[in-house]
């Protein structure tokens, strides 16, 4: 390429919104699968929580003993 069409190019900025709009719906889908996963999780927690203060009010689970989450939520 010669040094005229090189500098054409620094200076085309037509596509450059295009790239700036895929760049930003790129990072919001990572955020949105990473928020939804965590929030899952979190949410998977308390139906388990859920679930043990029944069996528990049941007489399932032994006084003194508590199940905890076994999700490992981050």
């Amino acid at each position: 390429m010669t040094r005229r069409a090189l500098f054409r190019l620094w200076r085309e900025v037509r596509g450059q919104n295009l790239t700036e709009y895929a760049l930003l719906v790129a990072v919001l889908a990572l955020a949105l699968v990473s928020a939804s996963q965590t929030l899952g999780c979190t949410v998977g927690c308390v139906f388990e929580q859920a679930a043990d203060s029944i069996e528990k009010a049941r007489g399932k689970i032994p006084p003194g003993q508590q199940k905890k989450c076994t999700k490992k939520c981050t």
